[in-house]
């Protein structure tokens, strides 16, 4: 019950990506009480019924563990990987609806519940890097940029960076820079004593192309021990998404003095991230006046504080009972 007495009604949040689908269910004085993930799904390639068929079996497990009826959600957020075009977000809006007899139901590419995860205010930046990378801005007046493909291969978050990282094994092997702790850290992720067998398995393997990614924490871990040739990696890489930010403030006629860069995902998460340091020297430097931060929650709370914002509720008037609930169902980023 709420103060005047009336039954609360229930958020439901979703984010939605190539690599898992999280759903979690928040009341309206910001308590999460229960959350859920299925596989992953990303509609372009892989069809909107299979993204549905995924949104819903986190939805309804999500729904299940809070203790409540799908009928007791009032208000559905759906971030989803793949909303880039005119129109896609209302395909998804109505197909959601339907399949899960859903009230009222907005959809948004999931950049912009990434945002909501860790601002304080409404509009501003965010860049949220995983396994790829992506990013979006919101002005004031509501518009919003979604980088989407405009960020080239070489940007796409730990798949790009992993690789940018044996290019730098390659050239330390070419003398092209110094000889570089990278080099085991790949022999050894290979099964493999030389760099040659490297080079070659990495042209000839596709699937060890794509394992790559999974050395990101090691990479990082070779940058904070000064290595030359990692260190040099991660001040290429942070410029980098620095100037991006950069153009999207430009694009869109925003003041970095009066906008807030939020950054998310998996590979700028820790206190001491050499990459997280590194884009954030360069925003203070280059952006001056910018507040820069790092997500709080992951994304899915994210759509709940959307989800609230979209109510006419204020997200800081309930901080302890999101951040207190989170922290239980694990859904504060470390």
């Amino acid at each position: 019950m709420n103060k005047a007495g009336k039954q609360e009604g229930y958020i439901l949040g979703i984010d939605q990506g190539g690599t898992k689908t999280a759903a979690a269910v928040m009341r309206e004085d910001g308590f999460i009480a229960g959350c859920a993930t299925a596989k992953g799904a990303y509609f372009p390639d892989e069809g909107v019924e299979n993204a549905l068929e995924q949104m819903g079996v986190a939805a309804e497990e999500a729904v299940r563990s809070a203790g409540i009826g799908i009928e007791d959600i009032v208000y559905t957020v759906a971030g989803v990987g793949g909303v880039d075009w005119p129109g896609d977000d209302e395909r998804i809006r109505e197909a959601l609806q339907k399949k899960l007899s859903l009230g009222e139901t907005f959809a948004c590419n999931d950049m912009v519940i990434a945002f909501y995860s860790g601002a304080r205010y409404s509009h501003g930046v965010v860049i949220c890097a995983g396994t790829g990378m992506n990013g979006a801005l919101i002005d004031r007046e509501g518009r919003q940029f979604i980088y989407g493909d405009y960020m080239e291969e070489r940007a796409q978050g730990g798949s790009a960076l992993a690789k940018r990282a044996l290019r730098k094994v390659f050239d330390a092997q070419l003398g092209l820079c110094p000889p570089t702790k990278l080099t085991p850290l790949f022999l050894q992720q290979a099964g493999l004593t030389d760099v040659d067998a490297l080079l070659k398995r990495y042209m000839t393997e596709a699937g060890f192309r794509k394992e790559l990614r999974f050395l990101m924490p090691q990479i990082l871990m070779v940058a904070k021990r000064e290595d030359e040739a990692a260190c040099a990696l991660l001040d290429e890489f942070s410029e980098e998404i620095v100037l991006y930010i950069e153009a999207g403030l430009r694009k869109m006629d925003m003041k970095p003095e009066e906008e807030e860069i939020v950054l998310a995902g998996s590979i700028f998460k820790g206190a001491d991230n050499p990459l997280t340091s590194r884009v954030m020297q360069g925003v203070r430097e280059r952006l001056r006046g910018a507040e820069i931060v790092q997500a709080r929650y992951e994304p899915v709370v994210g759509a709940c504080i959307l989800g609230l914002n979209k109510m006419g509720m204020e997200a800081a008037e309930r901080e302890k009972s999101i951040h207190d609930s989170a922290a239980v169902l694990g859904l504060l980023r470390s």
